[in-house]
């Protein structure tokens, strides 16, 4: 556990535990998980605002960050508390987007444009980073447009303009995965934990009386589950991508089977299912955001683009 939380460029993991077909098991485990706690977040989402249903999730992982520093003492300041803040940002509008968007879409249409975070990230490297970007990651790019594009269905009976929050929790998401790029070079892994923790839930509790509603005993049980799901499925990210040995290049397609999840648990507690318009447009968001990711250099990078959600 020691080594998740040790300084930028060193190897991160579970040592003689997490190797091989374990990692794999672990980022399915993951998406699992993701994709239950978005269930119940769409179950709350009927009754609460966004925000309060996000300051849950933030809540949980305060309750990590406070884990973290009883074992390994207070995290170090910031060298670069602008892209830490930026990337907090980012994290708390992907998570409060993400929420909206489960709750006016079926699970399959708001998971699906969620994934085209990848292809964001692309176009933002450019225009922040400065980044070359070769040929065939334009391809990707724009082939994610096309198929965000397709689900969309502008100007067509079957468009939906909620599904611009999706949208709006992808490109939050795409900024927050920009900007760690700058903060985990100059900082550790549980310094960036605890700015993006802590910018979310002061954040979400400055607005939290704005649109607090009160909870009963199982409204209650049902957030603490949501927030363990969510958390939980982050750790097992974690330990399965910080592993030296772990192929990136094997792992970062699992995290499409977050959609199948998705899917599948749309259809079994809320009784939906896509049309072949979605089912068409998310394959070809899949296909692109796999052509994007092609040869990604650093394990991190690739690990952080899976992470959405991961949100």
């Amino acid at each position: 556990m020691a080594r998740l939380f040790s300084a930028p460029g060193t190897a991160l993991g579970l040592s003689g535990v997490v190797q091989g077909r374990e990692s794999v098991f672990l980022c399915l485990v993951a998406m699992v998980l993701f994709a239950a706690s978005d269930v119940i977040a769409k179950h709350l989402a009927v009754t609460f605002h966004p925000l309060q249903i996000a300051w849950f999730r933030y809540l949980a992982a305060l309750m990590l960050l406070g884990v973290v520093r009883l074992r390994f003492g207070r995290p170090a300041r910031s060298a670069a508390p602008a892209a830490q803040f930026v990337r907090g940002v980012g994290m708390a509008g992907a998570t409060i987007m993400l929420v909206a968007a489960l709750n006016l879409q079926p699970m399959a249409e708001a998971t699906a444009l969620v994934f085209i975070s990848p292809c964001l990230v692309t176009l933002l490297s450019v225009l922040i980073l400065k980044e070359r970007v070769p040929a065939w990651r334009w391809i990707g790019v724009f082939g994610g447009l096309l198929g965000v594009l397709v689900i969309l269905r502008p100007g067509l009976a079957g468009y939906n303009p909620a599904a611009l929050f999706s949208i709006a929790s992808a490109a939050c998401w795409a900024t927050a995965l920009v900007m760690t790029r700058r903060a985990v070079v100059a900082d550790s892994l549980a310094t960036t934990l605890a700015y993006s923790s802590l910018t979310g839930f002061v954040l979400l509790t400055a607005a939290l009386p704005f649109v607090f509603r009160g909870l009963s005993v199982i409204d209650v049980a049902l957030s603490g589950a949501m927030a363990a799901l969510w958390l939980a499925a982050h750790v097992a990210i974690a330990f399965a991508y910080r592993r030296p040995e772990t192929q990136v290049s094997r792992l970062a397609p699992i995290s499409y089977t977050h959609l199948l999840w998705a899917t599948a648990f749309g259809y079994l507690v809320f009784g939906t299912i896509p049309d072949a318009v979605t089912v068409a447009g998310a394959a070809l968001i899949i296909a692109s955001g796999l052509v994007a990711r092609r040869g990604e250099g650093s394990r991190r990078d690739a690990a952080e683009a899976t992470e959405y959600r991961h949100d």
